[in-house]
């Protein structure tokens, strides 16, 4: 991304900068989360990135294409705050339906092979519940669902807007060390979004932290910690650090729009 910013306009016809002056170099394969005060632009970043949106000036390229190009290419997973599954089709149903409305794919030459999805779902504890139904699944089992769906196109890049927001802390801390088992698998590029300071030092490579009025990044935070990060790396000294300086970093984020607002 480069000089990206994004207007909208309100109902009394004033403008709204949502994100100005955004520069952000994300490295295919990594992890990086973007976290910061809610109205700072996260979710309008993801959907400039996947081209639901387009900027109003600068440029975004996305494995050298446009926005619109790469997800015409099919290149995007994406993963929303609700799962949105659909309620007639068993967990099996939904994560296989997106390989069939696909079959006919325009990126062969990039394709890494059709991943056993059934494996998968084993894999994030879904084995014994293939043929339920939505509405027979937990908040948990529900986003596991999504999150496998996700990953089996094998995306270049992976997109997920808060997708653990609305879960207890267990179930949210068995869902980040599946997600990163998946990740590892497939070593797509991911963008997190999240509101959590310790799920995003968990789970990153990088940290974007963003403020508000207007939506603009503030630092970027490299997680220098070893994977894969357990208990004892959660609880190590090294993990508190960077909580305390990722802290420390929205603290002053939120500062300077306190002052600009």
């Amino acid at each position: 991304m480069h000089g990206v910013r994004r207007l909208y306009e309100q109902a009394d016809l004033s403008t709204l900068v949502a994100l100005d002056d955004i520069e952000l170099t994300i490295e295919p394969g990594t992890f990086v989360s973007i976290i910061g005060p809610s109205g700072c632009g996260k979710s309008t970043l993801l959907r400039l990135v996947s081209g639901q949106e387009r900027p109003d000036a600068g440029t975004i390229t996305v494995c050298g294409l446009t926005p619109r190009e790469a997800a015409e290419a099919k290149a995007f997973g994406f993963v929303p705050q609700s799962p949105a599954l659909l309620p007639w089709l068993s967990v099996l149903g939904n994560v296989t339906l997106p390989h069939k409305v696909n079959r006919q794919r325009p990126r062969d030459k990039y394709d890494r092979g059709r991943p056993d999805l059934e494996a998968m779902l084993r894999e994030v504890g879904l084995g014994e519940s293939l043929h339920k139904l939505p509405a027979e699944l937990s908040g948990g089992m529900k986003q596991r669902t999504a999150i496998v769906r996700a990953f089996g196109l094998r995306p270049d890049v992976l997109l997920l807007d808060e997708p653990f927001g609305a879960l207890d802390e267990f179930t949210r801390e068995a869902l980040q060390e599946q997600l990163l088992e998946l990740w590892e698998q497939t070593r797509a590029t991911v963008v997190f979004v999240t509101h959590s300071i310790s799920e995003a030092v968990r789970l990153s490579d990088k940290v974007v932290v963003m403020a508000p009025r207007p939506g603009r990044i503030t630092d970027v935070i490299d997680i220098d910690l070893p994977r894969p990060r357990h208990q004892e790396i959660i609880t190590s000294p090294e993990f508190h650090a960077y909580e305390l300086t990722l802290r420390e970093s929205l603290r002053d984020a939120f500062s300077h729009s306190e002052v600009v607002r």
